[in-house]
């Protein structure tokens, strides 16, 4: 089931970014042929009369039966329906969650010297958690990007715990305050999760610059556009000796010092 999990969430970034790219981008970018070619198949059959404009309104829809999709094939590997709909709403919430939370920091980048080849992409993606999160908190330049997260994090922790409270209903009981609880703690330990996603993503930055990886190819662009924000400001404090570069090294110390503390903070919170 984890291959199938990535393979869906995967196809969700990708629904994502389509939603977010122009046509011209679609057909000229090298990204946006990528994304093209994985959903025009279904776009051109299911959709054909239908304006860009239109089906990207369609692209929720799509999500949820993805999410239909997986929660089914669950229940086929555990043998609950039921069970396998709360599992596969739960994980795509959580996923969700992180690649918006994600996108927003990535796209605060935009016109910096950080930003990447697709930092924009990232920036339209989290642009409509940052106009909400300005509706109520009149605050302008990247100040908006962590009150944005929080509330990214309470939208999922709300929908997490009224998720989890219609399953309750149905049993007959519902703690309210303990459901507030487990979502919150699952919600934390998502975000923990990312931490061992950027190590690998650095580990593979690393590695990939020892066979002087294609710069022009969209996957190498997307990893450094990712994983920039957080070397780069290492990197100016502590620049690389020569051909020595510790940037990465430290980078990846620091991060695994902040998951195992956090792991424990959130341990001792939520006993």
């Amino acid at each position: 089931m984890g291959l199938i999990s990535i393979l869906i969430k995967f196809y969700i970034i990708i629904l994502m970014l389509r939603g977010v790219m122009t046509r011209q981008e679609l057909y000229f970018n090298p990204a946006g042929k990528f994304v093209a070619a994985a959903t025009e198949p279904i776009f051109s059959t299911l959709f054909k009369k239908l304006t860009k404009a239109s089906t990207d309104k369609l692209i929720p829809i799509l999500i949820i039966f993805l999410t239909v999709i997986y929660a089914l094939l669950m229940a086929l590997f555990y043998g609950d329906l039921i069970s396998s709909l709360i599992r596969s709403i739960s994980d795509i919430l959580g996923f969700l969650m992180l690649f918006y939370i994600a996108s927003v920091y990535l796209g605060s980048f935009v016109n910096t010297y950080s930003a990447g080849a697709y930092t924009t992409y990232f920036y339209r993606i989290g642009l409509f958690w940052v106009k909400l999160t300005r509706t109520f908190i009149k605050i302008s330049g990247n100040k908006i990007i962590l009150p944005t997260i929080i509330v990214i994090f309470l939208a999922y922790v709300i929908t997490h715990t009224l998720l989890l409270s219609a399953v309750s209903v149905m049993g007959g009981k519902v703690d309210f305050i303990f459901l507030l609880k487990t979502s919150t703690k699952s919600g934390l330990m998502e975000f923990v999760g990312v931490f061992r996603i950027i190590t690998w993503l650095i580990i593979i930055r690393t590695l990939m610059s020892w066979v002087s990886p294609d710069p022009r190819n969209p996957i190498v662009q997307m990893l450094i556009t990712i994983t920039d924000p957080i070397i780069e400001p290492i990197r100016k404090v502590i620049p690389p000796f020569g051909m020595i570069d510790l940037s990465p090294i430290i980078a990846l110390l620091i991060i695994e010092f902040c998951r195992i503390f956090l792991i424990r903070l959130i341990s001792l919170i939520f006993v």
